[in-house]
Formats: structure tokens, sequence, C-alpha cells
């Protein structure tokens, strides 16, 4: 028998022929927890850098945004073969290490598992419970990885991978896969966990919010929380927050990323290519 593997699938939306810093930052990092880490773009002319030559290309077409990309990714391989399947996308920039993400996870008795759940219930939503583990990264280990099939057929992919109005489109991932698919694990049997808890944090900082990782995302930071969305980069580096949002970033980019990181760069860069 062969022996059981682990691979990432780490989603990436290529605009133009370049890797970005802080894309090859996180992959980097990837690398040292899975057997094989699949870089999955529509682009079909990125080159990595030597020191990433363990990580694979695979072109897949940009349709269905990250559930997309994932159900294509996982049709190229047999699910038999591997204990451990992530799913990462890169809309965050990662600012420390995932070792002790991971030395926790091996500690949990869970079908799968992810950074940070939500209770977030979208208006468009048609679950009843909403809870669900979010889906910028998400690991599955065996009991969930056996489930992978039943939970894409009790999507409708055809009608996700055809819908060309992006609103539609972001509305069906996210009550279909984003919730759905914690959901369909849960009724299941499958226990799912998360590394940091949205209503814990709340409590901590008394603060009522829908996300933390946008609302919180400093104190979330502070707790040991290792990434930081590229969104709230973009409006705390926005002109309207110059003074104040920049100041809290800078403080936080100083006082909490690795020091061999040049995460200053990595967000210069993600600025400039807004």
């Amino acid at each position: 028998m062969n022996q059981m593997k682990s691979v990432c699938f780490f989603l990436h939306y290529a605009p133009t022929g370049n890797i970005p810093l802080y894309v090859l930052h996180y992959l980097q990092e990837l690398i040292v927890f899975f057997d094989e880490v699949w870089l999955a773009s529509h682009q079909n002319s990125l080159k990595l850098p030597e020191n990433l030559n363990k990580v694979k290309l695979i072109q897949v077409e940009n349709e269905g945004y990250d559930f997309g990309k994932f159900y294509k990714c996982i049709q190229t391989i047999n699910l038999k073969d591997y204990s451990r399947i992530a799913c990462i996308n890169d809309s965050n920039v990662l600012i420390t290490g995932l070792a002790p993400v991971f030395s926790w996870a091996e500690k949990q008795d869970t079908g799968f598992w992810g950074l940070i759940d939500s209770n977030e219930k979208p208006w468009f939503s048609s679950h009843t419970n909403n809870y669900h583990i979010q889906s910028h990264f998400v690991v599955f280990n065996k009991p969930a990885i056996e489930l992978l099939p039943d939970v894409f057929k009790s999507i409708d992919v055809d009608k996700i991978m055809k819908e060309k109005d992006p609103k539609r489109l972001r509305r069906m991932v996210i009550n279909d896969w984003e919730i759905g698919l914690s959901q369909f694990m849960f009724v299941n049997g499958i226990k799912g966990e998360a590394f940091f808890h949205n209503n814990v944090l709340q409590e901590k900082y008394d603060r009522k919010v829908k996300n933390v990782t946008f609302d919180l995302y400093g104190e979330l930071i502070a707790e040991g929380y290792p990434l930081l969305k590229r969104k709230v980069i973009l409006k705390e580096m926005s002109w309207k927050r110059f003074f104040t949002g920049r100041r809290k970033l800078n403080k936080i980019i100083k006082q909490y990323t690795l020091p061999d990181r040049d995460i200053e760069k990595a967000i210069a860069e993600i600025v400039s290519n807004r």
C-alpha cells in the first residue's frame, strides 16, 4: 500500500504573469507542512523561484471563484491516496509562521479544521444554521476527505461554473460552499474545529462585529492569528485613512511580523497592483 500523503491546493488569481511576493512567502511556509503544494491559477505562464521548486503549478480556468478552482484540482487526484488535503486561497498575507497552527491541529480529533469560524448569516442564506469554518484556510482530514465527493454532489456545480454575474456567483459560492460545506459535514457527523473562535474574541474585546478578521484584525493578530486580509491592507493604506490606518498597520507589522519576511515590500506591491 502507498503511504498516505498530504496536499495543499493554494488557489491564486493572477491578474499578471508575475507571482506576488506575499504569495511566494505563503508558499514557502506551506511546503514545510505538506508533502505536495499545488499553485492553482488560470495563468499558464507563472514562474516559481528555485527555492520553491517543490511547488507544482496547475492551470485551472477562473470559473466559480475558489470553489471552482478547488473542485477542478480535486478531480486531478485520487482522494484515497491522501490523509490531509488543504484548500487555501490568496486573500490573506501570511505575517507570522504556521507552526503553532499545525501543532494545535495535530492534537485535535476532528474531521476538518480551519483558522477561524463564523456565525455570520448573509441575507441570501438558505441555511437555518450558518455556523461554518471560513473557507480561505480549511484542511480536510481523512473522515472529511471521504465525504468530499458527496459534498460536490450536493452542490449544483455546473450552475456555479456557468454563472457570469459576479454578485450572483459570490452569493452562490458563499451559500453553497462557504457555509454549505461545514453544514454538510456537521449533518453527516463530521466534527469541525477552528483555531480561533469569532464569538470568543468578540466577548473578550466586548465588540459585536460581523467578522473579526476585518473589524478586530489588530486584536486578532495580537492573539496569535497568522494572517492579515488583503482587503484590510487596501482599506488601511487608502488615502481616506492616510494617517490612522497606515499608522495602525505599520505598528502591527513592526511588532508581529517575522524578521526574515519583507512584509512592507509585499504590502507596497499589493497596494501598487490594486
